[in-house]
């Protein structure tokens, strides 16, 4: 189906320049590609085929969804929020303001998981994520290997309801377990996991006071790491241990700055094969580890 229909693509190409232009004044420095996300969403079609001249477009039906969209973009709604999905992995996940939008540097941890778990050399393996949000670091792993199953948990049940309908559209609601908890304070049996892995909340209380715009509107808990930011991981790695089988594999999404104590608290725990990776910035922004045979 084409996506542009009946009216010059100038007129298109206006009406983006337009957007930029006013998204830069907001202080968004992607503009252009904002601009031309909302414009794919609304006419639903690839970047590509925005710019077909024989796609020529009127976009007065549009137009005026357009400028609802970028208004709210420039008092800085996220447009992951504005849009109800984003990208992450090789998956498009609903997100709302139920849930913490999936950042490019959390596909650094699915990225590492994947290549360690490879090693496990299971017929069938199961794994934890803790605070799972939108299920965007469980639904990766699930889809990459066919013989995993998930427990995800969150404190939030709007968060495991985001994260449930992103495993319908998967189709792995049969491979998943959703249970809502505070860290690990649902589970009074000792079921073990061969993985938990975690991207918890990790801002510290300055951290907050200086974050950008945008992440007032995302769920607070979801950020707020304590005082130093560090609240969670002392919490996770003093109980993991215990419910991780032999060799299992602890992987955490870290904040800048923050690798190094958490390897050390590790160390200090009694795990082994602790490895830090950096994301492009070259910040160590992923801490990963054992529990000894």
């Amino acid at each position: 189906m084409k996506c542009l229909q009946s009216v010059r693509n100038g007129e298109l190409l206006e009406l983006l320049a337009w957007g930029q232009g006013e998204l830069l004044r907001a202080g968004i420095e992607e503009g252009r590609e904002e601009c031309e996300r909302v414009m794919m969403k609304l006419l639903r079609c690839s970047r590509a085929e925005l710019f077909l001249k024989e796609h020529e477009t009127d976009p007065s039906g549009i137009r005026n969804r357009f400028l609802e969209i970028l208004e709210k973009r420039t008092k800085r709604v996220p447009l992951a929020y504005l849009l109800k999905e984003t990208d992450f992995w090789h998956e498009t996940l609903l997100v709302d303001e139920r849930c913490l939008i999936p950042r490019p540097e959390t596909e650094i941890l699915v990225e590492q998981v994947l290549k360690n778990i490879g090693e496990m050399k299971k017929e069938k393996f199961s794994f934890l994520d803790l605070g799972t949000g939108s299920g965007a670091i469980a639904i990766a792993i699930l889809r990459a290997c066919g013989n995993a199953t998930a427990t995800m948990t969150d404190i939030s049940g709007g968060a495991l309801e985001a994260a449930f309908e992103n495993l319908k559209r998967y189709g792995l609601e049969n491979r998943a377990e959703i249970v809502p908890s505070d860290l690990f304070r649902a589970f009074t049996d000792p079921k073990k996991w061969d993985l938990i892995v975690s991207n918890p909340p990790y801002l510290s209380e300055k951290d907050l006071k200086e974050a950008q715009e945008e992440l007032r509107y995302e769920p607070r808990m979801a950020l707020d790491g304590g005082k130093d930011g560090l609240d969670f991981y002392r919490a996770i790695i003093a109980q993991a241990k215990d419910l991780l089988t032999a060799g299992g594999l602890i992987g955490f999404e870290v904040g800048a700055g923050q690798a190094e104590t958490v390897s050390k608290w590790f160390q200090e725990a009694g795990y082994d094969n602790i490895q830090r990776f950096r994301d492009h910035l070259g910040i160590e922004r992923v801490v990963m580890a054992r529990r000894k045979n």
